[in-house]
């Protein structure tokens, strides 16, 4: 995998901090590309170097957060739940972020991005019989978290990352047919 070059990464992030705080005050169908640029002190060239719309750069930031979820194996090394808690420690500094994208209507398939994207990190562990009820539970598990995410986000993230981590393995993994406490092992091979 190509990494990315420091000063692109850093224009880039300048790009999606400045339309995240555009979209707190103004609804994204009326954010242009030239405020994008004002805000983030960049210039329309620049701009078009990496996106041709702010739609590109909004499905940017949704790869990111998805590329972001945790992997589940029951033979790594380390316990899952460090995993989750990494990721809730993301949504926790990025909160604004979340509370746009999750609270919003700017892009509707991006809840259907992420459950395809759980199905398919997580489908081969899920002890369910038939394919159908494995969709089935995904679906209702990440609305679910999506849901316990919402929640926090709108509390102000009141309660522990450790905690919301520990609620979102619980159930989840219990709804998909998986024993929670193997989140917490290590594994050795």
């Amino acid at each position: 995998m190509k990494t990315e070059n420091p000063r692109v990464k850093r224009t880039k992030g300048y790009l999606k901090e400045a339309l995240i705080e555009l979209l707190q005050k103004t609804a994204f169908e009326d954010i242009t590309i030239k405020s994008i640029c004002q805000k983030a002190s960049v210039n329309r060239s620049t701009f078009y170097a990496y996106y041709t719309c702010p739609r590109d750069l909004i499905e940017e930031i949704e790869k990111d957060i998805i590329s972001r979820l945790p992997d589940y194996s029951p033979n790594n090394h380390k316990p899952f739940f460090e995993s989750i808690v990494k990721f809730m420690e993301y949504i926790n500094e990025n909160g604004d972020t979340f509370r746009i994208l999750l609270s919003s209507s700017i892009d509707r398939s991006f809840g259907e991005q992420i459950i395809t994207a759980v199905i398919d990190k997580y489908d081969e562990f899920a002890t369910l019989q038939s394919q159908e009820e494995k969709e089935m539970s995904f679906i209702y598990v990440i609305n679910g978290v999506v849901g316990l995410v919402r929640q926090w986000i709108a509390e102000d993230f009141r309660m522990s990352v450790d905690r919301i981590s520990r609620l979102v393995i619980d159930m989840s993994f219990r709804s998909v047919g998986l024993n929670p406490s193997d989140a917490y092992k290590v594994k050795i091979s």
